[in-house]
């Protein structure tokens, strides 16, 4: 007699895990989508809005080395403890952020978050390709991209009105508590897991090494960017070229060889997902910020990110569904087309609508667009990656560890266009189209690498 094996991680036996890894990763999505709403009140509050990036880009240092530390000890020691640090420096830096009154001690708080943000994303990964079977993964990986459904349809709104009615600290000071859902789900469940085997052959040293030295370049390509409207543009491209010279000697012993050329496997799955981060995300984290210019409220702008995160979702059901017999490469090529559209789109919607309202409505409908592309490649990326494979955790982070490169490098080149505008006096809604523009340019490189990904079929 023949069982049927299960085909969705919500069958009876991976139901009580799949709930504690979607309430874990939840809890990461409302932090998320609240940060995008409530940052630029933050940065106004703090007198800091010329460093407006500053908050995003220390979150995503902190998150290269919290990926490091995942990829190096998630083979050393239990998933159980590298979980259970996940959710205390979560907990830590939001009770920091929630008490900060400067932007040094609101830079400290978000990269303990990042640092915890950086353990998830890969031991995630780690979860998906040893507790669910090959033919259940790409479900569990579009289960992942569903977490973030819910924050990000109430995220947006609870943030606005904790803003409103008591201060956005709020926002910081609930994370706490609502970790306590995961805790009590997830951690008994990650006990019963085998522990990792690793074929990586990267010593943790030389990994750690590299972490501290890929930090110190993008530290200082953030110092040589953050000076743009100070210095001669030439003296902020000359920082910014040789800080990038050294985030890429770093990659040597932190990627799959061949990462930075993008050479067809394994290492332009990696550099594909680096390249989609820094035209999505480094898009996104400015539409709050022009929207609120515009005169659109703080909850409603932040509901735009709201609507993305659930054509997210779609997008990753869409890849995930049997009856699309789509290749993987083309589920890449035709999301990332879709994503460069809505990001040349979005300057008509956001700068050139008649009032607040309409460009409200009309960038949540472009940028649902935008997400729904990106819900298609992020799930099938990870897909190709657990496929070709051979260690999990090391593999995972330098797929986390390139799509935090790939928003800290982007939103840092876009931001010295805002910071130049701040400094000089110059600011008016024109910066955001030409950010975007930028933005759009990345996407155009990820398209061109997407051809060099595998095309097996789903």
């Amino acid at each position: 007699m023949t069982t049927t094996r299960p085909v969705s991680p919500w069958s009876a036996q991976y139901r009580q895990l799949s709930i504690g890894v979607v309430a874990l990763v939840s809890v990461f999505g409302f932090e998320g989508v609240a940060v995008g709403t409530v940052m630029p009140v933050v940065a106004r509050d703090l007198h800091s809005l010329s460093h407006y990036t500053l908050g995003f880009t220390s979150f995503g240092m902190a998150a290269l080395a919290g990926m490091a530390f995942a990829g190096v000890w998630l083979d050393r020691v239990s998933l159980y403890r590298v979980v259970l640090a996940t959710m205390s420096s979560l907990a830590l830096g939001s009770l920091v952020i929630g008490f900060a009154h400067s932007l040094t001690v609101l830079v400290v708080g978000r990269a303990l978050q990042g640092f915890s943000l950086g353990i998830d994303v890969v031991t995630m990964y780690v979860i998906v390709g040893r507790a669910y079977p090959e033919d259940v993964r790409p479900k569990a990986l579009g289960m992942l991209a569903g977490a973030w459904v819910v924050p990000g349809l109430i995220g947006p709104a609870l943030a606005g009105a904790m803003v409103q009615y008591w201060s956005w600290r709020s926002v910081f000071l609930a994370i706490p508590f609502v970790l306590v859902l995961p805790l009590t789900l997830l951690l008994p469940r990650i006990k019963e897991l085998a522990p990792v085997t690793s074929h990586d052959t990267t010593p943790g040293h030389l990994k750690t090494f590299a972490v501290a030295l890929l930090i110190a370049g993008l530290v200082c390509l953030q110092i040589a960017t953050g000076k743009a409207g100070q210095w001669m543009w030439f003296e902020v491209s000359c920082g910014a070229f040789v800080s990038l010279v050294v985030v890429a000697s770093s990659t040597r012993w932190l990627m799959p060889h061949g990462f930075l050329v993008a050479r067809r496997g394994l290492p332009a799955v990696v550099a594909l997902r680096g390249l989609v981060a820094a035209a999505y995300f480094s898009t996104e984290v400015y539409v709050p910020l022009a929207l609120q210019n515009r005169g659109v409220s703080v909850a409603l702008s932040g509901a735009v990110l709201g609507a993305a995160c659930v054509f997210w979702f779609s997008g990753s059901a869409f890849q995930g569904s049997h009856r699309v017999h789509w290749s993987r490469q083309q589920f890449l090529q035709r999301g990332i087309a879709l994503m460069i559209l809505a990001i040349l789109m979005l300057p008509l919607a956001v700068l050139h609508a008649p009032n607040a309202t309409t460009a409200a409505i009309a960038a949540s409908l472009i940028w649902a667009c935008a997400a729904f592309g990106v819900g298609m490649i992020y799930p099938t990326l990870g897909v190709l990656l657990l496929e070709s494979s051979t260690s999990h955790a090391a593999d995972s982070a330098s797929i986390q560890m390139a799509d935090s490169l790939g928003v800290i490098v982007g939103t840092a080149i876009t931001g010295a266009l805002l910071t130049s505008a701040s400094v000089t006096g110059s600011q008016n809604s024109a910066i955001f189209g030409q950010i975007w523009l930028i933005t759009a340019f990345f996407g155009g490189v990820a398209w061109l690498a997407s051809r060099r990904c595998q095309t097996t079929m789903v």
